[in-house]
Formats: structure tokens, C-alpha cells, sequence
């Protein structure tokens, strides 16, 4: 959550850089997520504050690393399937059943129809 300034609602960023530091306040943020969105952040969707270190790279260290609403990861579940899956192959084989049944019915009626005429 923003911090209060007077009436304006503002984040504080630190800023470290060899060995020098600045902070200021501000009112809005544009930040670009990692699937290339742009997002203006303002008012209640601020941080309460912002530390930034950059400066001299060192072997096996960050120079600076901020991170907004990180994707989740990916479910197998949520990946589609192809088509046609099993469940989709067993109803056709039942509607084949059950029109073949329907039909064999049909034949065995008009067959005793006949067998009555006769």
C-alpha cells in the first residue's frame, strides 16, 4: 500500500549507487511485466517503497532485480489436449451401438410383421 504525503499517496524509492544514495517520492510507475504489458501504477496500486541498488557488477551478484505479479506456473492441466481425445471416441462408439441396436430393433419388428401376414 502507498504511504500518505499530505494528500497525495506516493512511494519512496531508494536509490543505492556506489556508495551514494537518493530517495525520492513518487506519484506513479509505468512498469513493463515480462509477456511485454505495460502498467501504470498510481494512487493505492504503489508499493510502500522501492529499493534499488545498481553500481560496480561483482561475480555471482544482482545489480538490480524488480519483480511485479510474477507469472504463476504453468499446469499441465491448462495445456489443451488434442482432439479426438478417448472420452470423445467412446461416445462415438456408443451412439454406433445404439443405432445399430435401434436398427436391429426395426429389422426384427418388420420381420414379424412379415412372419404374421403370411
Amino acid at each position: 500500500m502507498a504511504q500518505k504525503d499530505g494528500e497525495k499517496l506516493c512511494c519512496k524509492v531508494t536509490h543505492h549507487e556506489n556508495g551514494r544514495t537518493t530517495t525520492r517520492r513518487i506519484n506513479s510507475m509505468v512498469v513493463q511485466s515480462v509477456d511485454g504489458r505495460v502498467h501504470l501504477l498510481t494512487k493505492e496500486k504503489l508499493p510502500d517503497s522501492i529499493n534499488l541498488y545498481t553500481g560496480d557488477v561483482h561475480s555471482g551478484e544482482h545489480t538490480a532485480e524488480v519483480l511485479l505479479n510474477p507469472k504463476p506456473p504453468v499446469r499441465l492441466r491448462d495445456i489443451p489436449r488434442g482432439w479426438p481425445e478417448g472420452r470423445d471416441l467412446l461416445h462415438v462408439a456408443i451412439g454406433f451401438l445404439m443405432l445399430s441396436g435401434i436398427e436391429f430393433l426395426i429389422d426384427a419388428v418388420r420381420n414379424l410383421l412379415d412372419a404374421a401376414r403370411m
